[in-house]
């Protein structure tokens, strides 16, 4: 909350840090779902959502940053191989300027769980 917006109410970025002398913006979010199967569909939504969120908050920081990491984290291999299949099948303009980690926590239930 401490990356100024402007216009404000867009996306924003959760972080801003330094890596080898580069400003760089990072937003994370979580690969889930309570019920079901997680499949293609969810991983495009989610991967589409969160990279032109993205865009738009780098579009409106007032933080000079030159690059975006979006880390996803995962609860399962399975869970990682699909947005791994989705990865592919997003526009190159929407994948733009942003590196995609994905970390799988299969064991780290406290990562999915808001209580």
């Amino acid at each position: 909350m401490e990356v100024s917006y402007f216009p404000h109410g867009g996306s924003i970025t959760d972080y801003v840090c330094q890596m080898c002398h580069v400003t760089v913006g990072v937003s994370v979010t979580r690969a889930m779902k309570f019920y079901g199967e997680y499949t293609l569909d969810d991983a495009l939504r989610l991967l589409n959502k969160k990279l032109k969120g993205v865009i738009q908050s780098t579009r409106n920081s007032l933080e000079p940053w030159s690059k975006q990491i979006l880390h996803v984290w995962s609860t399962s291999s399975h869970v990682t191989n699909i947005l791994t299949q989705a990865y592919e099948h997003i526009d190159q303009d929407i994948k733009a300027n942003t590196v995609v980690m994905v970390t799988t926590a299969a064991d780290a239930h406290y990562i999915f769980n808001n209580g």
